[in-house]
């Protein structure tokens, strides 16, 4: 399913292009702080690793907001989409499950 072909873009690629690249350096730092092998002093190192990393690299930081018209107003959690743009494609028969008395 394209959005595009409604007049929706996603908006918030670059966004997602900062998890993807932070990720696994966010892990791998968890996991050498909670490592009991490390000294204080390399643990104070991974520490300042870990804080560098911005906070846009948080897979919390996205789920506020629609994905089609990206505002912050009435998201359901399951689609990641507004009210209104969720009524729009269960009309058109893209949701499976949604019945117009849920929305």
């Amino acid at each position: 399913m394209k959005l595009k072909r409604f007049g929706w873009t996603f908006r918030d690629e670059k966004s997602r292009e900062f998890f993807k690249i932070y990720e696994l350096k966010k892990k791998i730092l968890r996991s050498l702080l909670s490592s009991a092998l490390y000294k204080s002093s390399f643990k104070l190192y991974f520490s300042n690793n870990f804080l560098q990393i911005t906070k846009r690299s948080s897979l919390g930081y996205y789920r506020h907001y629609c994905l089609a018209t990206y505002t912050g107003k009435v998201v359901f959690k399951s689609f990641k989409l507004s009210r209104h743009v969720v009524k729009v494609m269960a009309s058109l028969g893209y949701l499976s499950g949604i019945r117009k008395s849920s929305f």
